[in-house]
């Protein structure tokens, strides 16, 4: 069996690859992967409130709220942690360019 750390990278990397293969559009002939960021988290979140519903840490109130709490810690020090590593190697997320929708 793998370890958590092995599985938890196969997960991510397969919803890397959905959401940019569910991305790719044709722009001028040149295949790209326009990531719609507000679209993808809301999707994102739907498919984490699924499965975090059929925990059953989250079989109650306090449960859900509990492991709620502990996600979001969680997505706030990825972030930053990658926010840190981008600034330190001049890397971008992806290595692509983020457009934001005006």
């Amino acid at each position: 069996m793998e370890s958590k750390e092995e599985y938890q990278g196969r997960v991510a990397s397969a919803l890397l690859k959905a959401i940019t293969d569910t991305s790719l559009v044709d722009i001028d002939g040149t295949t790209t992967a326009y990531i719609r960021s507000a679209e993808v988290c809301d999707a994102l979140i739907t498919a984490l409130a699924v499965i975090m519903e059929g925990a059953p840490q989250c079989r109650t109130r306090k449960g859900m709220r509990a492991m709620s709490e502990a996600a979001g810690r969680n997505l706030l020090t990825m972030m930053r942690e990658m926010e840190k590593l981008r600034a330190e190697t001049g890397a971008s997320a992806f290595n692509a360019r983020v457009i934001y929708p005006s």
